[in-house]
């Protein structure tokens, strides 16, 4: 159980990740095909998505650091804390202690900013489309307005 008996861990933002994991670095994985059959290329994904997404996404580092930008706005809502599924051990009968982590304290109550608004900065200008990942179109507005007001977009 976490420190203080409670069934809750929060992190001081001191304690927040700097980096993200990329498990391309300890996984071997086929390349993505194309429609022709070949391994797609990053000029092939640049229609698409900014470079820098791109050079994230093939990446063979194992940290990528995090941009202080991105950084400052999870702090409106980051750490999420984990809390401990107790009832779920017992269902499960299972010595593992099982923990959730509460995203219902980021502005949408969801995990979808996380990425959204890495992806938004990434875009680098409010102007273009910016392709977020499995987010609700409810979502987007709430993404949109936090990071156009915190981040200097270049014009």
């Amino acid at each position: 159980m976490p420190k203080g008996g409670t069934n809750i861990i929060a992190l001081s933002p001191e304690e927040m990740p700097r980096q993200w994991y990329n498990i391309l670095a300890d996984i071997k994985m086929n390349p993505p095909l194309g429609p022709d059959g070949n391994p797609i290329s990053p000029d092939d994904l640049a229609p698409v998505f900014p470079m820098n997404l791109i050079e994230q996404e093939v990446s063979p580092e194992r940290w990528i650091d995090i941009p202080e930008e991105v950084l400052n706005i999870y702090g409106i809502w980051r750490p999420s804390p984990l809390v401990r599924a107790v009832a779920l051990e017992k269902a499960l009968e299972t010595p593992a202690h099982i923990y959730f982590k509460n995203e219902s304290v980021s502005p949408p109550g969801s995990h979808k900013p996380n990425t959204a608004v890495a992806q938004a900065y990434s875009n680098d200008s409010p102007l273009k489309p910016v392709p977020v990942s499995g987010a609700a179109p409810c979502h987007l507005p709430v993404v949109s307005s936090v990071s156009n007001a915190r981040f200097s977009w270049s014009e």
